[in-house]
C-alpha cells in the first residue's frame, strides 16, 4: 500500500506554490526569482520615484501684470488668496515693481492670487503649476487684465528685465483713423540707437507690415516715438517689440505685442 501525503505535507506544498506563484507581483522577492530586474524597472523603485515626483515643490516664478488697456500695474499689490500646498518660505503678498513685474516663491499645485491697484481690486487669477517649469493661468475674474511673460527662474538668480509700461494709443484701442505716431513708454531709460531706421526695422515687427520713418522717430529717456510712414490696414494691426530693445543698464526687453483695431475708413490721422 502506497503511503498517502499527510495533511501537513499538502499544506506546505500549497503554501509554497502560492508564494512562488505570486512572486511576479511581489517587489520584495522579485530580485530573487528574477535577477534580470534592474533598479529602473523594479516596481518598488518606481513607486518611490512616483512618490517623490508627486510631492509638492517650491518654485520661483516671474511675470508682468497689465490692466485692460495693456498698462503695466506698477505698484499694485499681489495677495495670495488660496493655495493647494502650503510649504515653508512661500510668498504671501508683494508689491509689483516699476515694470508691473512680480517675483514670487510658490508651490506646485494651484495658487489663487488677487491683484489690488489704488485701493481697489483689479482682478483675481489662478496659476496652476503641475510641475516645475510648467504653468497655466486660469480662472481670471475679468477678461481684460492679464498676466504676461510668465517664466520660472533658478533660486538665487533673479532675472532683470526691461518692461513696456504703456503705449499711446493704448493696447487694444479701436480706431477709425490710423495714428501717424505711436509713443511707447518703458520701465527704464533706453539705449540711444546709432541708426534709428535699422533699430526700428530690426526690433519692431508689424503685422500687416507697416513702414517706419526713422528720420522722425526718436528715443528720449524711457520713451520711444515711432512715426509710421505707411497706412494701417482695416482690421487688426499688431506691433511686436523684441528683446533687441535694451535699457542703458543693459537689460533686454521682455517681448510685448500691442494690438490696434482700425475700422473703416481707417484714414491717416
Amino acid at each position: 500500500m502506497k503511503p498517502r501525503p499527510s495533511l501537513s505535507t499538502f499544506s506546505m506544498i500549497l503554501g509554497l506554490w502560492m508564494v512562488l506563484g505570486n512572486c511576479y507581483f511581489n517587489p520584495a522577492v522579485q530580485l530573487v526569482v528574477n535577477p534580470e530586474i534592474t533598479e529602473e524597472t523594479n516596481p518598488a523603485t518606481l513607486l518611490g520615484v512616483a512618490s517623490v515626483l508627486a510631492a509638492p515643490k517650491t518654485v520661483q516664478i516671474t511675470g508682468q501684470i497689465v490692466d485692460a488697456n495693456g498698462v503695466a500695474a506698477v505698484g499694485a499689490t499681489l495677495t495670495i488668496v488660496t493655495r493647494t500646498n502650503q510649504l515653508e518660505g512661500l510668498t504671501n503678498t508683494m508689491l509689483l515693481n516699476e515694470g508691473g513685474r512680480f517675483y514670487l516663491i510658490l508651490s506646485t499645485g494651484e495658487t489663487t492670487i488677487r491683484v489690488d491697484q489704488s485701493g481697489s481690486e483689479l482682478f483675481t487669477f489662478t496659476i496652476s503649476i503641475p510641475f516645475p517649469g510648467s504653468s497655466m493661468i486660469t480662472n481670471k475674474s475679468l477678461s481684460g487684465p492679464d498676466v504676461l511673460n510668465v517664466e520660472f527662474y533658478e533660486k538665487g538668480i533673479t532675472p532683470a528685465y526691461l518692461d513696456l509700461i504703456y503705449s499711446t494709443p493704448y493696447d487694444k484701442a479701436i480706431l477709425t483713423n490710423w495714428p501717424t505716431l505711436v509713443i511707447v513708454t518703458f520701465s527704464e531709460d533706453l539705449e540711444n540707437p546709432s541708426d534709428m531706421q535699422i533699430f526700428l526695422d530690426s526690433n519692431v515687427i508689424t503685422n500687416p507690415p507697416i513702414s517706419f520713418d526713422g528720420s522722425f522717430s526718436s528715443v528720449s529717456n524711457n520713451v520711444l516715438q515711432i512715426y509710421n510712414s505707411s497706412n494701417f490696414s482695416i482690421g487688426t494691426n499688431t506691433f511686436t517689440f523684441g528683446p533687441g530693445i535694451k535699457s542703458v543698464t543693459g537689460k533686454s526687453l521682455s517681448p510685448k505685442t500691442i494690438t490696434y483695431i482700425c475700422n473703416f475708413p481707417c484714414n491717416g490721422s
